[in-house]
């Protein structure tokens, strides 16, 4: 595998979701090479911050109902009631923790 291919596995390798060669395989090129190993370490520090901090996250209500427009109008299949006519408050984020 090359460092392209690789790179594109690191976030399956770091969420366990490999098949047990092909973890193989991206650990031998982790180990060979400093540069892949530091970006997933990278990675992992960056997931378990933002896992960590999720729940302090403080947003106001007119950032999450831009927010939210924006994912609804760019992935209808989203949305389950009309978010045009919503006011900001109205708003919960679609994300389980």
């Amino acid at each position: 595998m090359n460092d392209e291919t690789i790179r594109e596995l690191i976030g399956p390798y770091l969420d366990d979701d490999l098949p047990t060669e092909a973890k193989r395989r991206v650990e031998e090129a982790i180990l060979a090479s400093p540069a892949l190993a530091w970006e997933v370490q990278t990675l992992k520090i960056t997931r378990e911050r933002l896992r960590t901090d999720a729940g302090e996250v403080v947003a106001s209500d007119a950032f999450r109902a831009r927010t939210l427009r924006a994912l609804y109008t760019d992935n209808p299949h989203l949305q389950n009631e009309d978010t045009e006519n919503k006011e900001a408050g109205q708003f919960t984020l679609p994300i389980k923790l």
